[in-house]
């Protein structure tokens, strides 16, 4: 019987994150969900997955942007193969990118759904973006402009337009790669994952957010001083990049009670229309220093989610899955290796 954990953002091409990661407790009996982001690096990700299989009985993890980057000599023609790829080692290592029931310890059928994702801009795809307008329009700076190195080092094959003559946006394409996911009848309750934001509430602090900031800074004995995160400025809109409302609408088709994300290196945990969000990222090792991924430093590393024993602030009981499924058909979606044109 297992006890769930998940983080995100590894980034174990910092030597410093790797040594995080191989220094983290031994789980054997319990499960971990990775939610992206740990390596663009393919040796650098097998070897960091390898290391959480030896400290978990099981892992579940699912790419995020940093994995499709495409670097010099890299053999993989478009970010899309190197997707592919990445899960062919998953499947190797015995890391886990499917839907899979796993037992709890607190006696618990849960399912863990991994989702893909990708972010919907304000340009591509207005109806599914996160956007929140800055001080700057998107209209007055492109991707590269604003310095994103998904603009630089991300490479996609041309999108086939539908049949009906309209365009898909990459947040809507890699959605379809779940649709097998969304349409199935889980018999327990879920937990969901995906790298990207699903809903635009999540990505401002809250007063509580700034006070676990503080409360980490306080822990690692740093100075007392007031934190407040930046706003969406002129450099730099996060919202643009962050995720999309079409992932929101499959965490709620398959009535997932907690969704962990990660992304946007700022850690969160609330409700919001009786949907658990959790973030938690371990971020970049300044990051860490500043205290602004809580929880990481004071907690060990990953967040218990579900599972042992706990109180109901900590890992609030998941309740149980209606008898009743959702029956609303879903339009059906073109096979995701259709809609690229190679």
């Amino acid at each position: 019987m297992s006890r769930i954990y998940g983080i995100s953002d590894l980034h174990t091409d910092y030597d410093a994150n790797l040594a995080f990661v191989e220094n983290m407790p031994e789980r054997l009996e319990d499960v971990l969900i990775v939610a992206g982001d740990i390596s663009d690096d393919i040796p650098r990700l097998v070897e960091t997955l390898s290391i959480l299989k030896a400290k978990y009985k099981e892992v579940f993890f699912i790419p995020g942007n940093h994995e499709l980057w495409l670097n010099n000599g890299d053999p993989y023609p478009n970010s899309l193969v190197k997707l592919y790829e990445i899960v062919r080692h998953c499947k190797h290592l015995g890391v886990h990118t499917e839907p899979r029931k796993v037992h709890c310890a607190s006696g618990d059928d849960i399912w863990v759904v991994p989702l893909y994702s990708w972010y919907a801009g304000p340009d591509d795809d207005p109806r599914n973006s996160l956007y929140i307008p800055g001080k700057v329009s998107w209209k007055e700076q492109t991707l590269k402009e604003m310095g994103w190195s998904d603009a630089f080092f991300c490479k996609w094959p041309s999108l086939r337009r539908r049949s009906s003559g309209s365009g898909s946006s990459l947040a809507q394409l890699f959605a379809e790669m779940n649709s097998d996911r969304i349409v199935r009848d889980y018999d327990a309750p879920v937990i969901s994952f995906s790298h990207f934001v699903p809903r635009a509430e999540l990505l401002k602090a809250t007063f509580q957010d700034e006070l676990e900031i503080a409360q980490e800074r306080c822990i690692m004995g740093l100075p007392n001083q007031d934190w407040k995160e930046k706003d969406f400025g002129a450099r730099f809109n996060f919202s643009r990049v962050a995720g999309s409302n079409v992932l929101d609408r499959q965490i709620r088709k398959i009535r997932s009670k907690l969704h962990l994300y990660g992304h946007q290196h700022r850690n969160r945990d609330r409700v919001v229309k009786r949907v658990r969000y959790v973030s938690h990222c371990l971020g970049s090792p300044r990051e860490q220093r500043e205290g602004v991924t809580w929880g990481i430093r004071s907690g060990d590393g990953p967040k218990l989610l579900y599972g042992g024993p706990c109180d109901d602030d900590l890992c609030p009981k998941i309740e149980p899955v209606s008898p009743q499924p959702d029956q609303t058909p879903l339009p059906t979606s073109p096979r995701i290796e259709d809609t690229f044109q190679y």
